[in-house]
């Protein structure tokens, strides 16, 4: 019988391979476009590819998963929008305000003629040749189906800063997480507002707009500017961003380029995506933050109920023997305390990981370090780091910091310790990712933050008395069980964290959460990760590169490479009409989980070839 999936010549394996070699996907340009339909992130010229929001677009599709290849404007327009093989269009912020009329035209006719593109706040906003605004309003309005960047009319009050509203279709329509969105305090009910941790109010910039002239608003501003819109333009579709998304994430604000960099390629494109959890089973890293001796009773009360049975979890511990202030004894002491010894090195024993939070003393590290007194503190690390290496026999490989109180000088010091992961209170509502400092990421990336999720603004037990008005008990319920489903549908992980005297003031919570756990991991979709799993898997998944395959007719596929290992690496593909997969070389697995496809390779290939039908 002939076969339906051709194999990949040796030629495109090589070119696969040297990509890799050549380090990311930044040096790809148009040339990975020679083996199948990719995403495309337009750049006005090879030099903007070391722009920071450049490499914080790139950054955040590797993150997702995505197949992005950069292109310039030059070579965009040599393709002329063959469709065949791009199969969206990104057009970022920040690195690309200026764009000539034949672009701005080329745009118009890849749309019209069925393309999508992603469209974000100042792109192709000005001209050319003098970098001023080029119209009344941006050249790019029609396709967004509202008109925006009204400079001749509005001069000063072009931009307006304010917070951010959606509806509860629209929560649900771009894939939102749970606890993002304030329906109950919101000035625009029915309406919920964008929430992140520990902020009254998310104030993000963005143009002043008309009302849409055919476009569909998902979210809009206090004054009704439309915020994040879809609409129609011939044949095609635009995904309208009136945010600077990629600029956003430099300052570890990158919840929304992520999740509309995924909304983008996996509903309008239909395009795979690789699952940032081992075997695309999702789950949680739960953080628990040791830091005082009123965490011991607890801790000793969880210990014998067999709490610590399930997991495994990422258990961080202030080691000094005082917390606010030197000498007051408050601290948990661990070098002479032996049964915290006990209880930690069993913890290791049963899996757990045990780790740092912060530095020997819990409160005044957290109150007073700064980045002008690294010399009285940075020494503060050690002694946490030298305690806790004693005390299990186990030296610890991931950190909290106190009250969330990190300086840069802190997270250098994990780099160069060797830390894999760290739980951050920047880019709030994401799993795992490459943090980044003062607007750049630095380099090298494989040290993970681990940013918390919220309900709201209240990340923990302890703050939900805080919350104006205060979140009855219920709702955080309510919350961790629709936080647990989430990562589970959306194979994907996040973190949760308190401290353990809440365990028996939250019992309700926390049975909740780990009933609904454990539901899901009798169904086999959700799992317990540590920090430093999932910081192993993810630098590992950093060496894969992938492409999709073209295919004729209903036909499509994937190749991927790497220099390590492809076990357990797992592509999720939007169900649709796929059926008939065959794996060409390599080994994996297909599995359905709802809407979607799961290929997971097995064994220890380092390329693998996927064809459906």
């Amino acid at each position: 019988m002939k076969r339906w999936w051709p194999a990949i010549p040796t030629r495109l394996w090589v070119l696969l391979g040297a990509l890799l070699l050549l380090g990311g996907v930044a040096t790809l340009y148009s040339r990975s476009l020679a083996t199948g339909p990719s995403i495309v992130l337009l750049v006005p010229s090879e030099a903007a590819l070391a722009l920071p929001v450049t490499q914080a677009w790139i950054d955040a599709a590797q993150e997702e998963g995505l197949s992005l290849t950069p292109m310039t404007d030059d070579t965009f327009l040599r393709y002329g929008g063959d469709r065949q093989r791009i199969a969206g269009v990104i057009l970022p912020d920040t690195v690309h305000p200026q764009a000539s009329e034949m672009l701005v035209n080329q745009l118009h006719r890849y749309v019209e003629a069925g393309g999508q593109l992603f469209l974000t706040f100042d792109a192709a906003l000005l001209d050319s040749q003098n970098g001023f605004y080029a119209a009344a309003q941006s050249r790019l309005s029609t396709l967004a189906g509202v008109r925006y960047a009204m400079y001749a009319q509005l001069k000063d009050q072009t931009i307006a800063l304010g917070p951010v509203y959606g509806s509860a279709g629209s929560v649900k329509t771009l894939g939102l997480q749970p606890g993002k969105f304030d329906f109950s305090t919101s000035t625009r009910l029915p309406l919920g507002e964008l929430t992140t941790y520990g902020y009254p109010h998310l104030r993000h910039s963005h143009f002043r707009t008309d009302a849409p002239t055919s476009a569909r608003t998902l979210l809009s501003s206090e004054n009704g500017d439309v915020v994040v819109s879809t609409n129609h333009y011939g044949k095609g579709q635009v995904l309208f961003a009136n945010l600077p998304l990629g600029y956003l994430k430099t300052r570890t604000d990158a919840y929304l380029l992520h999740r509309l960099l995924g909304h983008f390629a996996s509903s309008m494109l239909q395009q795979p995506h690789l699952s940032p959890v081992p075997q695309a089973i999702g789950g949680l890293v739960l953080n628990l933050h040791v830091d005082s001796n009123a965490s011991l009773k607890p801790l000793k009360v969880l210990d014998e109920a067999g709490w610590f049975d399930q997991g495994p979890f990422s258990i961080h511990v202030t080691a000094g023997p005082d917390t606010e202030s030197e000498g007051d004894g408050l601290g948990v002491g661990v070098k002479d305390n032996p049964d915290m010894k006990s209880f930690l090195r069993r913890q290791i024993a049963r899996g757990h990981e045990v780790g740092n939070h912060g530095g020997w003393n819990h409160n005044l590290f957290g109150k007073q370090a700064s980045e002008a007194n690294r010399d009285r503190f940075e020494p503060m690390l050690a002694l946490n780091q030298m305690s806790m290496s004693a005390a299990t026999g186990s030296v610890p490989s991931s950190y909290s910091a106190p009250m969330g109180n990190q300086p840069a000088w802190a997270t250098a010091w994990l780099r160069r310790e060797g830390f894999k992961g760290f739980y951050s209170t920047g880019d709030n509502g994401l799993g795992p990712t490459r943090s980044y400092e003062q607007g750049r990421r630095p380099e090298p990336s494989n040290l993970w933050a681990f940013p918390v999720s919220s309900y709201r603004r209240v990340a923990t037990f302890e703050e939900i008395g805080n919350e104006e008005p205060p979140v009855p008990p219920q709702e955080m319920a309510a919350y961790l069980a629709d936080l647990t489903r989430f990562v589970a549908d959306t194979h994907e992980a996040r973190l949760f964290y308190f401290h353990p005297p809440a365990a028996t003031q939250h019992l309700v919570s926390i049975d909740v959460l780990m009933a609904e756990s454990r539901r899901l991991a009798d169904l086999g979709r959700f799992r317990w990760y540590t920090m430093a799993q999932l910081s192993d898997f993810m630098n590992r998944r950093a060496l894969v590169q992938w492409q999709p395959t073209p295919g004729e007719g209903t036909q499509g596929g994937f190749i991927a490479s790497s220099s390590a290992s492809l076990n357990q690496l797992a592509w999720v593909l939007p169900k649709g009409d796929k059926k008939q997969f065959r794996v060409v070389r390599g080994h994996a697995s297909v599995r359905q989980d709802g809407p979607d496809w799961i290929v997971t390779a097995d064994g220890d290939d380092r390329q693998l070839q996927v064809q459906w039908q």
